[in-house]
């Protein structure tokens, strides 16, 4: 049976992958780490002795991290696994604690319901940003871990850059110890940003042109081939009403200051990717540091389609790079402008959407 290691030697031999040295020590530290976890059985796994259940594996934008965990993921010879992106996973661990009321320790509840379905969960994208996750995050890792439950999760931040600049980040920080004491924390430190390699650019986005709605009209025709459409109406989402500029079976359109503006989540974003494949953002605008509120929720929205392959036109009255320079979260916007640049390529067209749930 095929391994960790053998397929990254394939994929380099043929040419689907650019060999990397970082990547290959990576892959094979973790083609070790999966040997040894496919040995244990449940007894053994439940009373090893191995203090580090997992790995944290860190390092900048397009370096191939997604890549390898997904693969990682297709090579963990166990039954009871499953992926996620970090911020469904926390969207579902909010959901079961608002339904939980005077339950005694009601993560503890969360991680042995957990452990009974998965002996591994792998998170994408660990990316700490909101008070919520923060202040739940340090006793939800230590119930993981005291279950026995395995965690393989990717940041472009050491533990020690989550919440940067969070509120009561004081607070947050026994939650960092626990991630370094328990995983093993590794980098992936190529030099090699793999997104920008490509240049297959489409003309979907559409910067600094005066008739950029025609333009978005054009696109939104294009994908809308039933004809089927309402405009200037509302989609109810999480009980709030959201304005809309067009929609249509597959595809709806926002106004950048609607769909970013105030009273706007996470929640409505992963709503939303369940019912749309297709989204057009109109009028993207600078967004100077005292819009970090904004570019946070643009920073979500982004992760948010990216990570279900949904698929974005948008029109901006600035270069992408220059939509938030300056503030709070410049640092964290950088991930989103790297995907923002994949997201036009013809590779990111092509992939196949996340199933959604019903």
């Amino acid at each position: 049976m095929q391994n960790l290691l053998a397929w990254y030697q394939e994929q380099t031999a043929s040419g689907k992958l650019r060999f990397d040295p970082a990547q290959q020590r990576l892959v094979e530290e973790l083609n070790q780490f999966l040997s040894n976890f496919a040995s244990l059985n449940f007894i053994t796994r439940l009373w090893r002795k191995d203090h580090k259940l997992g790995y944290y594996i860190y390092g900048d934008v397009g370096r191939g991290k997604s890549m390898i965990m997904n693969a990682m993921y297709q090579y963990t010879d166990v039954k009871h696994k499953t992926r996620l992106h970090f911020h469904e996973f926390m969207h579902q661990t909010h959901e079961k604690l608002a339904k939980m009321v005077n339950v005694d320790d009601p993560l503890a509840v969360i991680a042995k319901e957990l452990k009974e379905q998965f002996d591994i969960i792998y998170l994408d994208e660990m990316h700490v940003s909101d008070i919520a996750t923060a202040m739940i995050m340090k006793r939800l890792l230590e119930s993981l871990f005291a279950n026995k439950i395995y965690i393989v999760t990717s940041s472009n931040y050491h533990p020690d850059g989550l919440w940067p600049n969070g509120l009561m980040r004081e607070r947050f920080l026994p939650a960092i110890e626990v991630l370094k004491d328990r995983l093993n924390v590794v980098s992936l430190n190529s030099d090699q940003d793999y997104r920008l390699i490509n240049t297959s650019i489409n003309q979907l986005f559409i910067v600094q042109q005066a008739d950029s709605h025609t333009a978005l009209d054009k696109i939104f025709a294009a994908i809308n081939l039933d004809n089927h459409q309402q405009q200037n109406s509302v989609i109810e989402i999480c009980t709030r009403e959201i304005p809309t500029i067009k929609s249509g079976s597959d595809i709806i359109w926002f106004d950048f200051s609607v769909i970013c503006g105030n009273m706007r989540s996470q929640l409505d974003y992963l709503e939303l990717v369940k019912q749309f494949n297709w989204f057009i953002i109109s009028d993207v605008f600078l967004l100077t540091a005292e819009k970090k509120d904004v570019a946070r929720r643009f920073t979500w929205l982004i992760d948010i389609l990216y990570d279900s392959s949904s698929k974005l036109a948008l029109s901006s009255t600035v270069p992408i790079h220059d939509i938030y320079a300056q503030g709070d979260f410049a640092n964290e916007f950088e991930r989103s402008i790297s995907r923002l640049e994949e997201m036009q390529t013809q590779e990111y067209l092509q992939k196949k959407l996340t199933a959604k749930p019903c």
